[in-house]
């Protein structure tokens, strides 16, 4: 068992620090590059701080390694959360969802450091909940907008996620914390390993465009072949002519079947050719462009915003708000008062 982990553990934090050297290395700043750095970091501090006793570091290294991988499976959530929600911010439910997650387990902290005599033997469970918890919301944000994403080699990735998630979590509950608690340490990093070399095969191969979600990025859009240029006319005519963007229901997939493409070959050629990431911005611009010759016509002054926004395709305010002013940097009520008021 001794040299099962040590292979898997320092070959892990191998790694790790390459992970960290490619992410300083290759990837713009952006919140999911300083989530990446701090998750590698407290995975680390995890392989570093949590060993069997052959591998003990003295207490004054371990304890604060310890310290800062309680925050392990956190920074692993906000890395997701950045990475595949177009519209993430960091906020206060955050910060409250951190705190219910890490406090439990820096109170067992302290009892294994001495500082508290003991925790009821229910409190495990605790632990263990609030991390299953974060895990499921990692699934369900992995896959939530996976038919929104244009980008072929992150939808795979969200599928290796909610494969990595599963085997992870319950390696480390069942076995780590319930069935080999003995041999828990070895278990977290036998958990852990397949992971970090899925994200370092990724990395690898990154693409800056994987980061971005509403800005367009170069794209090959002159060199259009024969069966670029016929989908690409079947393309405007359903959008700009038939006005299908109006469709709230519409998808990659509704669409790529009046074209008669499949979504793959529709994916890539929105991705690669005209330089999207994600379906919904593609689509957005279109309805943000005719709902604001809609709101600088003085007869739909008494028409509200929100009625403007489900007539042009979108289900609610929130999203409509956040592709507009993504595009014009201001309101639609700013955008509609500053219109009206020109003379």
């Amino acid at each position: 068992m001794t040299l099962l982990d040590a292979f898997f553990r320092f070959s892990g934090l191998g790694i790790l620090l390459l992970l960290i050297f490619l992410t300083i290395r290759d990837l713009k700043r952006s919140s999911s590059t300083v989530y990446l750095l701090l998750a590698c970091i407290s995975i680390s501090c995890h392989f570093l701080g949590f060993t069997p006793k052959i591998f003990e570091l003295p207490v004054s290294v371990e304890i604060p390694l310890r310290l800062l991988d309680v925050f392990m499976v956190a920074m692993i959530w906000l890395f997701i959360l950045s990475l595949f929600q177009k519209d993430f911010k960091f906020g206060y439910l955050h910060l409250l969802v951190i705190a219910l997650y890490s406090v439990p387990i820096l109170l067992e902290r302290f009892v294994s450091f001495g500082s508290l005599s003991s925790l009821p033997k229910w409190w495990a469970y605790i632990v263990n909940g609030f991390t299953f918890a974060l895990v499921l919301h990692i699934i369900y944000v992995s896959f939530k907008g996976k038919s929104d994403d244009l980008i072929e080699s992150r939808r795979k990735t969200r599928r290796y996620l909610l494969v990595m998630s599963i085997l992870s979590t319950l390696s480390a509950i069942v076995f780590g914390s319930i069935l080999l608690h003995k041999y828990q340490a070895t278990v977290n990093v036998l958990s852990i390993w397949p992971s970090i070399i899925g994200l370092a095969l990724w990395l690898l191969s990154i693409e800056p465009s994987k980061f971005n979600f509403y800005s367009k990025f170069k794209a090959d859009s002159i060199n259009l072949n024969s069966k670029d240029k016929i989908l690409k006319q079947k393309l405007d005519t359903e959008i700009i002519e038939n006005k299908c963007y109006l469709e709230s229901s519409l998808t990659i997939e509704s669409l790529a079947k009046r074209l008669g493409v499949s979504a793959y070959r529709l994916r890539e050629f929105i991705n690669q050719k005209l330089g999207y990431t994600n379906f919904s911005s593609y689509i957005n611009q279109f309805r943000v462009e005719s709902i604001k010759l809609a709101l600088a016509n003085p007869d739909n002054a008494h028409i509200p915003v929100l009625t403007l926004a489900l007539d042009h395709g979108f289900n609610s305010l929130s999203p409509f708000n956040r592709a507009f002013k993504a595009t014009e940097g201001m309101t639609p009520t700013q955008f509609r008062q500053k219109t009206l008021k020109t003379p």
